[in-house]
């Protein structure tokens, strides 16, 4: 069983919860899925990490970690992913950590490790417990390249192939967890995809992913290890006779985030008559206008530092965290300001059915990778499956969407529509967008004000959000 970002494990009432406060814009009880990074500290030095601008050398200790366990599991939480800006396995109170998770019935629903620090203790409560999923990341197929993409000594990768081979053993037959291992690709190593496979392959796991090492914030990677469009020409033998040995069995995820690499694979599985296999299937009822993010009512991700944050896709830098366990509890947080902004942005992004553009002016959360359509992997992986929650969550938008996104209303509300006008006719768009056009606007907004408070006070016709 192969984990889901919590969402097998949540109820069809906790499900129903998360549709209605984004209907009301309010908080849920706390958060049904948590990502708990619970240290900074880390026993490699992956070049390609995306967190090493946020890695400090600090942990979570395991007082407070069992503290905010016994907290969250009071409102409502039901799974873990245990990664982080360090290793999670690397925490020096590791094993009280997963005593305690079991203790209070919260499945571990993934966990993310290099696998260095993987010893069979932690592989039989992996399996005792029934987690959903382990990913190793491991990268490279012999010991000198792992050592050029971890930034450790060699010695290091057969330590990793050992902790794999051990939690395969210990799993036998059972279905849990899930092993997954990952291959990161840059141009040093793309031409060794096959003997990647070969290597994943023999080592008896569930699932061989491949992916494109990609850009990090602060640009900090040398640009001519990443993969190119022009690439594309010369990884094409090698992803075509992946897919033949692959055929037989189903294991391989491949996925690449370059221009033109998709048309190429496409290309190839016509080749060799294969269907996309491991990837994940969309409800008949989910529709595009649905897409929206809808984390803010559903999860959380706590920092080695303490620090709280969206989710593991906005560990970055740039975003502030929206609060820190050692000030406050996680609750008050949850129910706080920085939460409620959050909300507020996701709720206006689903409102307008995802018909708007990010500017970073009117997002103080939300990035690009959370507005823009089809950026979220989060999104597309995990939840647009559950057919019966994109239905009742297109009904209820729907009916809210007709209340508050309309021509007749408030100025707010005029708003919402005319932004969803504008981006469905982008030449109307550039032809208001002049500054004329602007001052006009507000000329007009700020001198009907008196009228409509008055017709709201009297006749109880609401064209403003003014009181």
């Amino acid at each position: 069983m192969r984990g889901t970002h919590g969402w097998a494990e949540v109820s069809r009432e906790r499900k129903r919860e998360i549709i209605d406060a984004i209907v009301a814009n309010t908080p849920t009880t706390g958060p049904v899925h948590a990502e708990l990074d619970l240290t900074d500290r880390c026993n490699v030095a992956c070049y390609f990490c995306n967190q090493q601008d946020l890695r400090t050398k600090e942990q979570i200790p395991i007082q407070k970690t069992t503290e905010l366990i016994d907290e969250l599991a009071s409102t409502g939480l039901r799974s873990v992913r245990l990664s982080g800006g360090g290793d999670p396995l690397f925490h020096r109170e590791i094993n009280d950590v997963l005593a305690h998770l079991a203790k209070r019935s919260i499945v571990v629903d993934n966990v993310t490790t290099n696998g260095v620090a993987l010893s069979r203790e932690i592989a039989e409560y992996l399996v005792a417990n029934k987690a959903r999923e382990v990913i190793f990341s491991l990268n490279a197929v012999d010991a000198a390249d792992y050592a050029r993409m971890m930034k450790v000594k060699p010695a290091l990768f057969d330590k990793v192939i050992t902790a794999i081979k051990t939690l395969v053993e210990v799993r036998g037959d059972s279905i849990y967890p899930s092993i997954v291992t990952q291959f990161l690709l840059d141009r040093s190593n793309v031409t060794r995809m096959v003997e990647m496979y070969d290597l994943a392959r023999s080592l008896g796991v569930d699932r061989i992913a491949m992916n494109a090492v990609l850009e990090i914030p602060r640009e900090r990677i040398d640009r001519e290890l990443l993969l190119r469009p022009e690439d594309a020409a010369l990884a094409e033998p090698y992803v075509e006779e992946v897919m033949r040995r692959d055929s037989d069995v189903g294991l391989l995820q491949i996925d690449f985030a370059v221009y033109g690499w998709n048309t190429m694979m496409t290309a190839v599985r016509e080749r060799v008559g294969v269907v996309q296999t491991n990837m994940y299937p969309v409800a008949p009822s989910f529709r595009d206008r649905n897409d929206g993010c809808f984390f803010a009512w559903y999860t959380a991700a706590v920092t080695g530092n303490g620090d709280i944050r969206p989710c593991c896709l906005l560990l970055n830098p740039d975003v502030p965290p929206l609060g820190n366990i050692n000030d406050k509890s996680i609750s008050e947080h949850w129910r706080g300001e920085a939460f409620q902004k959050m909300r507020d942005e996701m709720r206006e992004v689903l409102l307008r059915g995802g018909k708007v553009e990010y500017d970073p002016k009117r997002f103080q959360i939300l990035k690009e990778v959370c507005v823009k359509p089809g950026l979220c992997w989060l999104k597309n992986m995990y939840f647009k499956v559950d057919e019966e929650f994109y239905a009742e969550l297109d009904a209820k938008l729907e009916a809210v969407r007709k209340k508050e996104v309309r021509w007749i209303g408030t100025p707010k509300q005029i708003k919402r529509r005319g932004d969803v006008f504008l981006y469905d006719h982008p030449k109307v768009k550039e032809f208001v967008s002049g500054e004329r056009w602007r001052r006009t606007y507000d000329w007009l907004r700020d001198s009907s004000r008196p009228l409509r408070v008055a017709l709201k006070k009297t006749l109880r016709i609401n064209l403003t959000d003014a009181a």
